[in-house]
């Protein structure tokens, strides 16, 4: 390519020199006619065209042709046309010139001849540079084809893959199709992106496996903090019944890893009692301890997959449910201390008012009965006994009211404060007294307890004072819905249709089955024994 270039710039100057030899060769012709013009009119100039006829004969143009790209014909030639001027030179200067113009005819033709000879060269040269000229463009337009081919191939297309390598990374697709790798600057730059988006895969998968480790983790804590959450609201309730811990059972069901829990109450202070929920199997249990500022509770058995439950959340709910045994224990506490401060209240009330009031008009009636023995008066007598009579009852009733008020239990459980009067009340009757009690201790609130107790109290007692029973069973049970109070004994019964005097207990028994929304049946027959049935809801 670049010689061809070469040529077509030195060819514009060849053609000149050929141009300018074919010009000055053809001059040669007028010039040889105008000296035989010159010799037919004795020109003055004659001298001066001869000269001038040498000049272009031998000039730089023409001398130029004696090389070898010239062909020989040429050369041939112009040595010919020189050799036949040097012989017509001295026929001009001497005096016979009509020589020169016999000869000039042939020595014209020969100037022809030599001009043809060197237009036809040219015209060879210009086919030549044609050639050459087409023949280099052909390669310019084959190595600018190759050149675009190269650059589409090698550069144009790896750019574009490279191009769309980088959006596809940027679309998050890290598997990319990157051009073959060759040892140039774009095969360097494959590389460097290969690396990188190897490196950006590890990354954005590193990034994307932590990423969802920690949306679990999240998800996870979001389920606990739930489930802590809806079981600390049942903590609100303003009394906790078995209801409450039901719902927290049912809650920690939604645990991660638990199939079935248990909540077992063990606690010298409390009824023992159990909750189940969910779907228990012959599996081990795995239990959590119920624990507040130390003092066990009970524990939180439950059952599932270790390796997946939240062993941390199970801790906390047993740490909530110990919070919330211990609550409802507390607020069954305060409430029973406050209605035996109120019963005690009363009754201190009753022993300073009425009690020695009744007392004081016992003696008045004595005093006054021994006046109407002096005086006499069988009528005001007997007045005066049926008031000594009605004193007496009324102040038996206010004993009685008073034991009943005075009823000291110092636990507030259901279960411990039953056990704790029956000691009581075993220590005045030397034949046994039993009791099974299965009853929801934790639903029963204090006013509700102290009825049921004094029920269980005052039939009792009455098996112990007028049955002379041999034995004394307590039963307490419940169902779904109803719970069933039974106190029996083998004493010597009595008749119901009878009524018997200065006997209030059964009145005031019933009084209390009425203010718990319940029934008491009294069941008896002489030498038969005593039946005594309370039946209450449990809502």
């Amino acid at each position: 390519m670049q010689s061809s270039s070469q040529v077509s710039l030195s060819s514009p100057w060849r053609r000149v020199n050929d141009a300018a030899a074919v010009n000055t060769s053809g001059s040669l012709r007028m010039q040889s006619y105008r000296i035989a013009y010159d010799i037919v009119t004795d020109s003055p100039r004659y001298p001066e065209h001869i000269q001038m006829f040498e000049t272009s004969l031998f000039s730089p143009e023409l001398q130029l042709l004696d090389n070898l790209a010239v062909p020989e014909e040429i050369r041939v030639r112009y040595d010919l046309l020189i050799a036949q001027w040097l012989k017509l030179r001295p026929e001009l200067e001497g005096p016979d010139r009509n020589f020169y113009l016999e000869q000039v005819g042939l020595f014209v033709n020969e100037i022809d001849r030599f001009v043809f000879e060197l237009q036809k060269h040219s015209e060879n040269k210009l086919q030549v540079l044609a050639l050459v000229s087409s023949v280099g463009l052909g390669l310019i337009l084959a190595v600018v084809i190759f050149l675009i081919h190269y650059t589409q191939k090698r550069i144009v297309n790896p750019l574009n893959q490279l191009v769309k390598a980088s959006q596809n990374i940027q679309n998050r697709e890290f598997d990319v199709e990157l051009p073959t790798a060759r040892s140039n600057e774009l095969g360097v730059l494959s590389d460097s992106f290969g690396l990188m988006a190897n490196e950006l895969k590890e990354l954005y998968t590193d990034l994307e496996s932590k990423i969802e480790l920690k949306t679990q983790k999240l998800t996870k804590a979001n389920r606990a903090l739930n489930v802590l959450y809806d079981c600390s609201t049942q903590l609100s309730s303003s009394f906790l019944t078995r209801k409450s811990f039901s719902n927290m059972l049912a809650i920690t069901l939604k645990a991660d890893g638990v199939r079935a829990l248990r909540l077992r109450v063990n606690n010298p202070n409390l009824s023992e009692w159990e909750l189940e929920a969910g779907d228990a199997s012959d599996e081990s249990w795995y239990a959590q301890p119920l624990k507040l500022d130390g003092e066990p509770l009970g524990t939180l058995e439950w059952q599932g997959d270790i390796e997946t439950a939240d062993t941390v959340l199970l801790s906390n709910l047993a740490s909530v449910m110990a919070r919330g045994i211990y609550y409802n224990h507390a607020q069954k506490q305060a409430t029973h201390l406050a209605v035996m401060e109120e019963r005690a209240t009363l009754a201190r009330e009753l022993h300073d008012s009425i009690a020695q009031s009744l007392s004081y008009l016992k003696i008045q009636t004595t005093l006054l009965k021994r006046h109407l023995k002096l005086i006499g008066n069988e009528d005001c007598d007997e007045i005066a006994n049926e008031i000594n009579e009605q004193l007496g009852i009324a102040y038996n009733q206010l004993r009685e009211l008073l034991n009943a008020f005075r009823l000291s239990l110092t636990n507030s459980d259901f279960g411990l404060a039953l056990n704790e009067m029956v000691k009581t009340l075993q220590t005045q009757i030397a034949a046994p007294i039993t009791v099974s009690s299965s009853i929801d201790a934790v639903s029963m609130d204090a006013q509700r307890q102290m009825h049921i107790l004094q029920i269980i109290r005052e039939a009792c007692s009455n098996a112990i004072k007028h049955a002379d029973a041999d034995e004394i069973l307590i039963e307490c049970h419940q169902d779904n819905k109803f719970a069933h109070i039974d106190i029996i004994d083998n004493g010597k019964g009595f008749v119901l249709s009878e009524e018997k005097p200065d006997h209030y207990g059964l009145n005031i028994m019933q009084e209390r089955a009425q203010l718990l929304g319940g029934e008491l049946s009294i069941v008896s027959s002489p030498d038969n024994g005593c039946k005594v049935s309370l039946t209450f809801s449990l809502k």
